[in-house]
């Protein structure tokens, strides 16, 4: 949980302001040479392209008037809707149970326990048994279960029971991990300010499910409060059912992200409705447990093995 990341994965949706840009200035142009009532040569208008396309490329990554923070947000916003217009697909129940618990790294010393989807940040994660140390953490999310009164982790967290803590990377790139937990990208506010520990609540409501064996837990988000790395009072015990996330914050990672959640729902896997089954459908869902210059593999989703059902060349 406290790993020092060194950088930002990007892909497609990362272009989005060049591209834009790029477009206003061709419908410029195409403007222009209708008023005008003559051509452009192609030269300029290819020269002009390559530069407000290099304008907007430099003004991305030296993150320009927060752009980053602002295209994460669009991204994640469309990312969303995807999840939630996949999650209506028709769902085989006893497949996606299987995809869920298969354990993708049988020659490993780590046990699979299940995954948690969060769909308004687009967040799917596998979940293992430790986030103590950094081979679990690269895997995905891990349940974390070590307090004062257990400090070496005795008790095993039980999905729907009790505080179940569970931890993953914050890659600060707004997508992966629990990188789309924290408000705006790569700023401390408000968990941080003037060397004051903060609290947030613009995820206040939302669902984060967890799926194992036995069934399909709906835990609403109530807080999200900032805390020091070493307090791990927030992973005790407690009469209710709760459900305690931890990540990073960024930049300064000596600060934890401390996301509270209550269990308001709980379902059998025949019980559970089709939408919310569908969450869990790897086979049309996306992972994001991995970025290539940190923790590179195979992602368990679609854009990966999707839960077993398809080969992956390495």
């Amino acid at each position: 949980m406290n790993q020092t990341i060194a950088g930002t994965q990007y892909n497609w949706t990362d272009l989005i302001i060049p591209l834009i840009a790029i477009l206003v200035v061709a419908l410029i142009i195409t403007s222009i040479q209708k008023l005008l009532h003559r051509k452009t040569t192609f030269v300029l208008t290819t020269a002009i392209l390559l530069i407000v396309g290099g304008v907007g490329v430099t003004a991305y990554n030296a993150d320009i008037f927060d752009v980053q923070a602002w295209v994460a947000q669009h991204r994640n916003q469309y990312e969303s809707k995807q999840v939630q217009k996949k999650a209506v697909i028709k769902v085989d129940r006893t497949q996606i149970k299987k995809m869920v618990m298969r354990d993708q790294n049988k020659t490993d010393k780590f046990e699979k326990v299940g995954f948690v989807a969060i769909p308004s940040q687009a967040i799917l994660l596998p979940i293992y048994n430790d986030a103590y140390s950094v081979d679990g953490l690269n895997l995905g999310a891990d349940y974390a279960n070590r307090y004062a009164q257990d400090p070496l982790g005795k008790n095993i967290p039980v999905m729907g029971q009790g505080n179940y803590g569970l931890a993953a990377h914050n890659f600060n790139d707004g997508k992966t991990g629990f990188s789309g937990l924290q408000e705006d990208l790569n700023n401390d506010a408000p968990y941080l300010v003037n060397g004051q520990l903060g609290e947030s609540d613009w995820l206040n409501g939302q669902f984060v499910y967890m799926a194992n064996e036995k069934g399909i837990y709906r835990y609403t988000i109530t807080n999200q409060v900032a805390k020091e790395e070493t307090a791990s009072d927030v992973l005790a015990p407690t009469e209710k059912s709760t459900l305690t996330i931890v990540s990073c914050l960024f930049p300064t990672i000596s600060k934890r992200i401390i996301t509270q959640a209550d269990l308001t729902k709980s379902y059998t896997w025949e019980q559970a409705p089709d939408k919310i089954v569908g969450y869990f459908n790897l086979k049309v869902q996306n992972t994001n447990a991995r970025a290539d210059w940190f923790n590179p593999g195979t992602e368990e989703g679609a854009n990966g093995d999707a839960g077993g059902t398809k080969t992956v060349q390495k």
